[in-house]
């Protein structure tokens, strides 16, 4: 199966593995208009997230030839979120690296894992304690939106609270694409959570909000955030 060429407007992304995590950014990515081939073993998560991004593939991403037929050397950007077989995470992160993919972004399990992934070239690396630990950082500088997760320059994920302004208002009242610019993945709601929210869904004052946009549009939003953004756990990564 080859991936189909697109508009050079678009970035091409492919992602590796379809846990929590995964399907979120997978999710996220699409939603925001961006091409996305998912990657990842599980014939049934793979049928599950195939209405949610371009092209959903079941193979084995460590036979560089499955990578090769893919065209993963198409791609802008590659994200691996496999850290629980450190084996497989280190080289599809090696071989996006030497099939020429721009920026390359791994999820490692600790450390040691880390260092190797720096070491070979990875561009970002995500420890889930670390970003954890960045997560509470940046609520007690900025306690009204947290920072999840930079994909670019220019797009990332952030958390906050229900704007007061949206509260007791359906998605589709709010239509926050055409009037915010960004895409609202995830709904914490107590120990709930709702990924990929319909229309008809109403937000209330104590969701937790995962929002997908540039730069400059989620950072805009920190000022109609009024609530503090509490120690409350999304655990997408």
């Amino acid at each position: 199966m080859a991936v189909k060429k697109i508009s050079p407007l678009k970035k091409q992304y492919v992602i590796f593995g379809l846990g929590r995590f995964g399907i979120s950014l997978t999710k996220a990515l699409y939603e925001y208009g961006a091409e996305v081939l998912v990657i990842d073993e599980d014939e049934e998560k793979i049928n599950e997230i195939s209405e949610f991004c371009t092209h959903a593939v079941c193979c084995d991403a460590t036979d560089e030839r499955n990578l090769v037929k893919l065209g993963i050397n198409n791609m802008d950007v590659a994200i691996v979120c496999i850290a629980s077989n450190i084996e497989a995470s280190v080289f599809i992160s090696l071989m996006c690296k030497q099939m020429g993919v721009p920026v390359t972004i791994a999820k490692a399990q600790d450390e040691r894992h880390k260092l190797v992934l720096q070491r070979i070239g990875v561009d970002s690396v995500i420890i889930p304690e670390e970003a954890m630990g960045e997560k509470l950082a940046a609520t007690l500088i900025k306690p009204n939106m947290v920072e999840i997760m930079t994909l670019t320059d220019k797009f990332q994920m952030v958390e906050i609270r229900t704007p007061k302004k949206w509260q007791d208002k359906t998605l589709a009242e709010l239509d926050l694409r055409n009037t915010e610019h960004v895409t609202l993945v995830v709904i914490k709601r107590g120990d709930d959570v709702i990924a990929s929210p319909g229309g008809d869904c109403k937000l209330l004052a104590d969701d937790l909000l995962v929002i997908a946009g540039t730069v400059h549009d989620t950072k805009r939003l920190s000022s109609k955030a009024t609530e503090r953004v509490l120690d409350d756990d999304i655990d997408i990564i």
